[in-house]
């Protein structure tokens, strides 16, 4: 496992050397415009970083060579997943620590801090969680493609739902995002409830390929 999450890393690193670079820049650009949002890209571009190794390893031909490995199948999904919730977590700490840099003289500080932190944590996070499966049920290709129609349906549906009932949804919302320290707990559990979902499914079906 070791092994699995240090070539994770480097190759992460190695061939995404230009992704590295815009992070700093997007945070740079956030401090200096006072504009929270900005840094939100920080954790979208983290969370890409796992699923592109996944496009390398199968232009390098990595899931044949890893069979070669003293590695099970679970212990190689397994290194994605958790390559992702480092990926996750690096995201967190970053952006809230450049929210308590920007606003420190800010009383709500911690409680924007903590949000943010959590909002970025789950922004890091659900692509992976959503796209890893389908990935390694069709490849790295056709999974992009089923992913992008899975978020389209998913952006036609549900902005016509909460329009048919925003008065009621609106109002549970406001009263979830009053209380940061309950909002960052339901979405941290439910997000785990997805990620233990998610790697079930990924792992059954990289158990069930041929090598």
């Amino acid at each position: 496992m070791k092994g699995l999450l240090i070539k994770e890393l480097i190759t992460n690193i190695k061939t995404n050397k230009l992704s590295l670079l815009i992070i700093p820049a997007f945070a740079i650009f956030g401090i200096l415009n006072e504009q929270n949002m900005f840094l939100m890209i920080i954790p979208m571009l983290l969370s890409m970083l796992p699923l592109g190794q996944m496009s390398y390893d199968e232009m390098s031909h990595w899931n044949q060579y890893v069979y070669c490995m003293p590695v099970s199948k679970k212990a190689i999904v397994s290194s994605k997943y958790i390559s992702v919730l480092i990926m996750a977590v690096f995201s967190a700490l970053f952006v809230g620590i450049i929210i308590l840099f920007v606003n420190h003289k800010s009383p709500s500080v911690y409680n924007e801090m903590l949000l943010m932190s959590v909002i970025a944590f789950l922004t890091g996070a659900l692509v992976p969680c959503i796209s890893l499966p389908i990935n390694y049920k069709f490849g790295t290709t056709k999974g992009r493609i089923i992913y992008l129609i899975i978020v389209g349906l998913f952006c036609g549906i549900v902005p016509g739902v909460m329009l048919s009932n925003s008065k009621k949804i609106t109002e549970k919302a406001m009263n979830l995002l009053s209380s940061p320290a309950l909002f960052c707990a339901l979405s941290v559990g439910v997000l785990a409830v997805m990620l233990f979902i998610s790697w079930l499914l990924s792992v059954k079906i990289y158990e069930s390929k041929e090598i």
